[in-house]
């Protein structure tokens, strides 16, 4: 197996792991912290955590869709 078709796999599983990591990090938020906040500063945190997951997907995948091509 050559180089190039090891790349997607390691990416699926990097993807993978930020959508679990990002599903227990809003469980532990709504559990522990969401309280002391309110709901607009938990839709927030909620708006920000999307955007932030989105970024590290974009970063993982744009060069790897680039070379595609």
């Amino acid at each position: 197996m050559d180089k190039e078709n090891k790349v997607p796999n390691v990416r699926i599983y990097v993807s993978i792991a930020i959508a679990f990591i990002w599903l227990l990090f809003l469980a532990f938020w709504l559990f522990y912290y969401a309280t002391n906040y309110n709901i607009i500063q938990n839709i927030g945190i909620f708006l920000a955590s999307i955007i932030f997951v989105a970024i590290l997907e974009v970063i993982i995948w744009v060069p790897w869709g680039l070379k595609q091509k």
